[in-house]
């Protein structure tokens, strides 16, 4: 106790906070800190974690609930759309054509109400159905009054889906129904369509009006302070909510986009607003919709746990661990003293200055690391040395990039001899392809360029040779879209097209030159092919590994450009060259793929 009060005291003294204990205690308080947040997040994370899976669970039964409320649902109203179709009293009243008495056709609607009230369940007393009939008849099975015209009716879309599907149950939102009290009213509209079964002519369309109120009872018991629920067409539309503000809109939530794409029967977490939501679907093709139920994990989770206790255990934790620190503190300070004067010798450059390996076993090893330290510093310094020297010589490389004088005077001259031609469009194209060409190599200080500037830089250069040279020779691209805008250094390509102009067709020798570029993974893939004499394979792996003096127009060989390309990305990249006599050359270059986007983030 004496020791902690003697600390205690010392931590008044601003020389405290400068010394190793000072930075101790900072350090063991910080931890305290830390562990109070690592205990509290683990256990939260656990309980959260447990909690979330077994809450989940639970509410995905009842949501099996909600499914099969509304398979009854579509079942009872198949039932009675059979026993309207199937009824002789209906059949008759929409097929007759005013040859029945008055009598007879009270006895008939009367036999009507008998047929659809024995086909209907007690819970489906409530619903508004409407039988709209071809012949202009209509039958409501409550006394209200219908506001809309039989010509609206018809062109509704409840309607045209029925007719469009005759043999199938369907489910159509709709703002506002046909009768006065439902027509402004969000409703889900089920119609089937009632057709003789010999001649498939349609005598009747049945319409059953569902409410807002009347779908709610069928999830609401799932709906809590904790949960949602939606019920959205194949098209996106909001049939019917918890949240009655979204009925009928587009539904264009983060969470909804990702569940569109999941198979029925996933239940998944998903964050909304920031939040731990659990999402469950369920696919209801029956009804042209799916069901969504939503569980807000965290709201459900934030009584589960006591954060005040958790706390107040970490603090007492880090105490016990103050006072332990302060103990064992002073076993280590005098090594540390030692080693402390060391890094002063290294911080002024003396990287010879090893630190003995004594005291306890953590400052054995810190001093064991310290002098392994000092030896990967003077190999860096080394290395750094030798890369700067590689870096310098690729600089001279780069200023080696500059057009040969002898390429400009023959330019100049075949440009003249054009003028003297009078050939003065081609003399235009050819004087227009020299100035880019020279604006891109000698202007032009950027040593990255994109893919599309390099092939521009190609074809002016093509150009003036077919002016010099002639057209023996063509040159064909092939870019995969997506490649335009990947960097690469200037003028790597331009020495395989120069090499293949005056080696590998001859004498004024016909030929073809294909470039190919292409995304390969992750890097970019270029190939030049040409159907020149070729080489052998000796011959072609030493123009790549070894400089030549066959230069005409850049005075950069194909062993300098390999040379700088695994200089800038590392031996993995780089040139090689296939060839065989008689046949053609291949030349396949290497490098990572990068856009200016790529390179913006790296730097």
């Amino acid at each position: 106790m004496e020791k902690v009060r003697k600390y205690l005291k010392s931590i008044r003294s601003e020389h405290f906070w400068n010394s190793l204990f000072g930075n101790i205690t900072l350090l063991v308080l910080m931890g305290i800190g830390i562990l109070a947040v690592i205990i509290s997040s683990v256990v939260l994370a656990m309980s959260k974690r447990a909690f979330t899976e077994t809450y989940g669970t639970s509410q995905e039964k009842v949501f099996d609930e909600i499914e099969n409320k509304f398979l009854e649902l579509n079942d009872r109203l198949q039932d009675i759309a059979a026993a309207i179709d199937s009824s002789w009293a209906f059949r008759l009243y929409f097929h007759d054509d005013g040859q029945l008495d008055n009598v007879q056709n009270f006895q008939n609607i009367y036999q009507m109400e008998r047929d659809l009230e024995q086909s209907k369940a007690s819970e489906l007393d409530r619903l508004n159905i409407l039988v709209f009939g071809m012949n202009g008849k209509h039958y409501l099975s409550r006394t209200e009054t219908i506001s809309l015209s039989d010509e609206e009716i018809m062109k509704s879309s409840a309607v045209q889906n029925a007719l469009k599907d005759k043999d199938s149950l369907q489910y159509t939102f709709s703002r506002g129904a046909y009768t006065a009290t439902s027509k402004n009213t969000d409703v889900i509209v089920a119609s089937k369509a009632l057709y003789y079964s010999e001649s498939k002519e349609v005598y009747a369309v049945m319409l059953v009006t569902l409410t807002s109120e009347d779908i709610k009872e069928y999830y609401d018991f799932f709906v809590s302070e904790y949960s949602s629920f939606y019920m959205v067409s194949d098209d996106g539309i909001v049939m019917g909510s918890s949240d009655s503000d979204m009925s009928g809109k587009q539904m264009t939530e983060e969470w909804y986009q990702d569940a569109v794409h999941r198979t029925s029967g996933d239940r998944w977490i998903a964050a909304i607003d920031g939040n731990s939501h659990t999402v469950m679907k369920k696919e209801l093709p029956y009804l042209g919709c799916s069901i969504y139920g939503i569980l807000d994990n965290d709201k459900a989770l934030a009584n589960l746990y006591n954060m005040p206790l958790l706390i107040f255990v970490c603090i007492v934790i880090g105490v016990l661990i103050l006072t332990a620190c302060i103990v064992m503190a002073r076993r280590t300070l005098d090594p540390l003293s030692k080693l402390v004067g060391k890094m002063s010798l290294a911080r002024d450059g003396e990287f010879t200055q090893y630190m003995p390996v004594e005291g306890t076993v953590e400052v054995q090893e810190l001093a064991t690391t310290y002098n392994y330290m000092l030896d990967d510093i003077r190999k860096y310094i080394d290395q750094l040395l030798e890369t700067e020297k590689e870096r310098r010589k690729s600089e001279i490389k780069a200023l080696q990039m500059q057009i040969n004088p002898h390429y400009v005077y023959n330019t100049l001259a075949s440009i003249k001899w054009l003028v003297y031609q009078n050939n003065q469009e081609k003399t235009i194209a050819t004087i227009d392809a020299f100035i880019q060409l020279l604006r891109n190599t000698i202007s032009n200080t950027d040593e990255f360029i994109t893919m599309e500037q390099e092939l521009v830089n190609l074809h002016n250069y093509v150009l003036i040779n077919q002016t010099r040279y002639g057209d023996a020779v063509s040159v064909e691209y092939y870019v995969s879209p997506g490649c335009n805008d990947c960097l690469l250094p200037k003028m790597i390509l331009q020495p395989f097209i120069e090499n293949a102009y005056f080696h590998a067709f001859p004498s004024g020798m016909r030929g073809r030159i294909e470039i190919f570029v292409r995304q390969k993974e992750q890097d970019l893939e270029i190939k030049i092919v040409d159907d020149g004499v070729g080489m052998r394979q000796e011959d072609a792996a030493q123009a790549v590994s070894k400089e030549t003096s066959k230069e005409h127009y850049s005075g950069i060989g194909i062993h300098n450009v390999h040379e700088r390309l695994k200089l800038l990305y590392g031996d993995s990249y780089g040139i090689t060259m296939e060839s065989s006599e008689n046949k053609g050359t291949c030349v396949r270059i290497l490098l990572p793929f990068r856009t200016d986007h790529q390179k913006g983030e790296s730097e």
